[in-house]
C-alpha cells in the first residue's frame, strides 16, 4: 500500500490529556507556537522521554548556533526531498521562508545547479546535505574542503547536526505516516 492511498497515519497522535504530565509543558509551549500541537511532537510523545530529551537537542541544533537560519533551512528542506518527506517538506518550507528561502528556491531544491536560484555557498550546502544524506560513509576530503571556503569547522558540525536531525525526523515521521498538519 503506497503512503498516497493511506489517509491515515499509522499511530494517532496524543492529545495533551492523554500525554504524560511530563510532557504537557512542552504541549503548551508548541501549541503556543503553531496554534496547535504538531502531529509529528505529539505522536514522539507516547515516549515520553524521548519527546523531553529531543527537544531541547531540536532546538540546540536548529535554533542556535552560527550558521545562519537560511543555510539550516535549506539542509532541512534538501534533505527532506531527498527522503520524500512530505511533512518536514511542508513544515520546513513555511519555516524556510522566514528564514529567506524563497519560492523559486523551493522549487529548484531538485537540481539546485541548473537554477540561478542559488549562490554558491548555498549550492555548497545542498550539495553537502545530499551527500550526507545519500551516504555520509563515502564523504572525501575534496567535499569538505570545498564546504570549509564558506563555513568553519564549528558550522560544519553544526550544519551536519541539522541533517542528521532532518534524516531523523524524515524516517520518524516516514516510517509513521504522519500526516503533514504545519507548514
Amino acid at each position: 500500500m503506497s503512503a498516497a492511498s493511506v489517509s491515515q497515519a499509522v499511530v494517532s497522535p496524543l492529545s495533551k490529556q492523554e500525554a504524560a504530565a511530563n510532557v504537557q509543558p512542552i504541549f503548551d509551549k508548541l501549541t503556543q507556537a503553531f496554534g496547535k500541537m504538531p502531529s509529528f511532537f505529539a505522536t514522539m510523545a507516547r515516549v515520553p522521554e524521548a519527546l523531553e530529551h529531543f527537544m531541547p537537542l531540536y532546538s540546540a541544533v536548529i535554533n542556535k548556533g552560527t550558521v545562519e537560519a537560511k543555510y539550516k533551512e535549506l539542509a532541512y528542506l534538501k534533505t527532506a526531498l531527498i527522503n520524500g518527506c512530505e511533512y518536514c517538506f511542508k513544515a520546513h518550507s513555511a519555516s524556510g521562508k522566514k528564514s529567506g528561502v524563497t519560492d523559486e528556491q523551493i522549487k529548484a531544491l531538485a537540481f539546485p545547479l541548473r537554477s540561478p536560484a542559488f549562490d554558491a555557498k548555498e549550492n555548497a550546502t545542498l550539495l553537502y546535505a545530499e551527500r550526507v544524506t545519500r551516504g555520509a560513509s563515502a564523504i572525501r576530503e575534496g567535499a569538505i574542503n570545498e564546504l570549509k571556503q564558506y563555513y568553519s569547522d564549528d558550522q560544519i558540525v553544526e550544519l551536519t547536526l541539522t541533517i542528521c536531525v532532518a534524516n531523523f525526523t524524515n524516517r520518524f515521521n516516514d516510517a509513521l505516516l504522519t500526516l503533514p498538519d504545519i507548514g
